[in-house]
C-alpha cells in the first residue's frame, strides 16, 4: 500500500476489494469469514504494530499479527487414534527414521504401530522433536523424527500412515467426495466420467479418475441463477459437485467429518490446482474384512472357530461393516 499508485489511498485499497470478492466467495468463503488488511511488507508497516493515524488515517483495524493471534485454532484430540502421514524416510544403520507431523493421537516410545495401507507392524524406538531434542511422546500438531524397527526401506514410502494396531487407518481405492471446482485447464474445460488429474491428501499423491457424477450445482449460462443437476453428464469450472472416484493404489484416508485434516484434499492437473474436496463415503480397501467381534463363533469338524456372522456388507453412508440383514420369507397362499 506505500507504492504508487496506492501510497495508502482508501480508493485503492477498495478497488482491491472489489476485484477479488467475487473469486474468494467463488470458492466457497464468507463475507464473515474475511479480514481486509492494508500492509507494506517491505517496510514491516501494520504487520507487528498499528500503522500510525497520520499515515492511513482511515483504517482503525487490528495490524495482521493482531488478527493472525486472534483466529480460531481446530481441536486436535490427543487421546484418539494415531496417525502420522509420513512425508519423508531416513535410514540409520540399520534402522528406519520417518518424519511426519502427528494429526491426531499421541505418539510414545515403546509403541506397537502399523503403517497403513499395507498394515505392516512396526515398533517406536525413539522420537525427536522439531528442535532435534529426544522426547518421550509427541503431541498432534508436532513434527517428529521417528525411528522404527522391524522395517526396511522399501516397505516405507511417502503418503503411508503411522497408526495404533487396535484402530489402523483405513485405506480405500474407491470413495465418494464432494468438490468445488475451480478453473479447469485449457485442454480439459469439462469434468467429466474418465477425467483423470493428481489428488494430494495429506501427504499422498495419486493419480484417480471420476467414475461417476452423483451431482452438480452451477451457474445457468444464460438466466446466471444456480441449478441443480441430478447424473450430470459434466461440469464446468467453478460448479460444486458430487462425485466418485477411484485411485490406482489404496490410499490411506478419513471421512472429512471424522478428521478434516486427512479428509480434504486437492485435484491438479498439467502443474494446476483444478479442485479442492472432502472426502464424503469411501469402500474399505480389503475385499474380505476381518470377523466382527461380537458374533457368535462355532466350531468346525476340524476343531477350529467358524463365524457364523454370514455374508458381511459395507455401508457407506456410516463406513462400517456389518452383517447382511436376513430376507423375510415368503408367505405361502
Amino acid at each position: 500500500m506505500d507504492e504508487a499508485p496506492a501510497l495508502w489511498k482508501r480508493p485503492r485499497y477498495d478497488q482491491i476489494k472489489e476485484d477479488l470478492m467475487p473469486f474468494i466467495l467463488s470458492v466457497g468463503y464468507k463475507e464473515s469469514d474475511l479480514y481486509w488488511v492494508p500492509i507494506s511488507g517491505l517496510h514491516g508497516i501494520n504487520i507487528k504494530d498499528r500503522v500510525e493515524p497520520k499515515l492511513c488515517s482511515w483504517y482503525k483495524g487490528p495490524s495482521l499479527l493482531e488478527i493472525l493471534d486472534e483466529l480460531p485454532v481446530d481441536d486436535r484430540d490427543p487421546n484418539g487414534p494415531l496417525r502420522i502421514p509420513i512425508l519423508d524416510k531416513m535410514k540409520d544403520a540399520t534402522k528406519m527414521i520417518i518424519f511426519g507431523k502427528v494429526e491426531c493421537g499421541t505418539v510414545k516410545l515403546g509403541d506397537k504401530l502399523s503403517l497403513s495401507p499395507n498394515n505392516l507392524p512396526c515398533q517406536v524406538l525413539s522420537i525427536t522433536d522439531s528442535k532435534n531434542q529426544l522426547v518421550e511422546y509427541a503431541r498432534p500438531g508436532e513434527n517428529v523424527q521417528v525411528k522404527l524397527n522391524h522395517l526396511s526401506d522399501d516397505q516405507i514410502q511417502s503418503g503411508m500412515v503411522l497408526s495404533v494396531r487396535e484402530s489402523p487407518m483405513p485405506s480405500s481405492q474407491l470413495f465418494e467426495a464432494e468438490l468445488d471446482l475451480l478453473e479447469l485447464v485449457d485442454s480439459k474445460p469439462i469434468l467429466s466420467k474418465g477425467y483423470t488429474c493428481i489428488i494430494h491428501i495429506h501427504t499422498h499423491a495419486d493419480e484417480v479418475s471420476i467414475k461417476d457424477l452423483v451431482w452438480s450445482v452451477e451457474k445457468d449460462p444464460k438466466s446466471q441463477e444456480l441449478t441443480k443437476k441430478e447424473r450430470p453428464k459434466y461440469a464446468r469450472s467453478y460448479a460444486k459437485l458430487l462425485c466418485r472416484m477411484q485411485s490406482t493404489k489404496p490410499i490411506p484416508l478419513e471421512k472429512a467429518s471424522d478428521m478434516a485434516s486427512l479428509g480434504r484434499f486437492t485435484l491438479r492437473d498439467e502443474g494446476k490446482t483444478i479442485a479442492v474436496g472432502r472426502i464424503m463415503k469411501y469402500k474399505p480397501f480389503k475385499d474380505v474384512p476381518k470377523p466382527l467381534s461380537g458374533f457368535a463363533q462355532e466350531k468346525k469338524p476340524d476343531g477350529t472357530q467358524a463365524s457364523t456372522a454370514g455374508d458381511l456388507v459395507f455401508d457407506a453412508e456410516t463406513g462400517q461393516v456389518g452383517a447382511k440383514k436376513e430376507e423375510l420369507a415368503s408367505i405361502d397362499e
